[in-house]
């Protein structure tokens, strides 16, 4: 698995990566009041198409096991699987990750996600024995920065610019752009949900000079009654030429987790398979 841009040792950059990539298929992030230059009516309608997926992706606990499988150009396929346990209230929400497979690469991480303040990704240094803070934007994997797979959905003003039908499915197009105050490699977004869940089911970056730099594409759709969800995520990365491919391999929502797991002594116990 290719590294670009390092902020600390590796295993911090990977396990950093690891405790967004969910965010791929869902975040609790809050959009807030949001003009994209278009009409009102489709400002708003854009507005309550993402208002209503985050609505459906939140739940005051989940569990999920993932399986990432990477491609570089010129490097041989590296796949981990990953355990993510997320506690979510209105004002904050706290992921633990924890790489189990390769045993080799084991970690955790604790990502905390605050709304309308920078995302914090926590980890452990034994050989310093001490807890080290990380700006999630500074995170690179396989190209791809961590806040670009959170979503960081409170960056954009949105606006609907079409509906349409995609493989027989009635689809909603949502335009994001960067507002003008808010930091992102990612300058304009196009998001193509499904208009009977909600699901992403497509989604294209773009830079801030008009290039495609990110394609995602939803392969399977888990059509849970309560919190449907895409299950199998393929991600082609324009500028590095790398493919990530994103599978849950199960997901639950326990009524209760202990808040032990949330904190930061967590991540000083090994990690368990």
């Amino acid at each position: 698995m290719r590294v670009f841009f390092r902020t600390g040792s590796s295993a911090v950059i990977k396990f950093g990566f690891a405790a967004f990539v969910l965010a791929t298929c869902g975040c609790g992030s809050n959009t807030g009041n949001s003009s994209a230059g278009g009409t009102g009516d489709s400002v708003a309608r854009g507005r309550q198409i993402v208002d209503e997926y985050l609505k459906r992706d939140a739940s005051p606990y989940r569990k999920s096991r993932i399986n990432i499988a990477v491609t570089s150009e010129g490097e041989a396929p590296k796949t981990y699987q990953i355990e993510s346990t997320r506690k979510q209230t209105p004002e904050q929400t706290m992921t633990l990750t924890q790489i189990v497979s390769p045993p080799d690469e084991a970690a955790s991480s604790l990502a905390t996600e605050v709304i309308g303040k920078k995302t914090i990704v926590t980890t452990y240094s034994a050989s310093a024995n001490d807890f080290r803070d990380t700006d999630s934007k500074k995170m690179f994997i396989g190209g791809l920065t961590a806040g670009e797979l959170l979503g960081d959905w409170d960056k954009f003003n949105y606006q609907l610019v079409s509906e349409k039908n995609l493989d027989g499915v009635k689809t909603l197009e949502v335009e994001g752009r960067l507002k003008p105050d808010a930091d992102s490699v990612v300058s304009r977004m196009n998001v193509i949900f499904r208009a009977d869940d909600y699901v992403p089911v497509e989604s294209h970056q773009f830079g801030a000079d008009g290039k495609e730099l990110r394609a995602y594409k939803t392969a399977v759709v888990k059509s849970d009654p309560a919190h449907p969800y895409a299950s199998r995520v393929e991600i082609d990365n324009r500028v590095y030429k790398a493919h990530i491919t994103i599978e849950i391999l199960s997901q639950e929502y326990p009524e209760k987790i202990d808040d032990a797991m949330f904190a930061k002594e967590k991540l000083k116990e090994p990690v368990k398979k």
